[in-house]
């Protein structure tokens, strides 16, 4: 995201939230944001490890045709 979009953001922000419930919004938006970035890691490790797994067992079903 570029400068002028964050900019944009934070003007939106503080038109519709107002500056007393500004801080509180944007706390509230970084637990957010750490809740999916850890989900998605977690997703991605997950899934990483069943696809080295099944071509493990692929490799293995190779050498057993052979």
């Amino acid at each position: 995201m570029g400068f002028w979009e964050l900019v944009l953001i934070m003007v939106l922000l503080f038109l519709f939230v107002g500056p007393k419930k500004l801080p509180e919004v944007a706390r509230e938006l970084g637990k957010g944001v750490r809740w999916l970035r850890k989900n998605y890691n977690d997703f991605k490790v997950a899934i990483t490890r069943e696809v080295n797994e099944a071509n493990t067992d692929v490799q293995e079903w190779k050498k057993t045709k052979s």
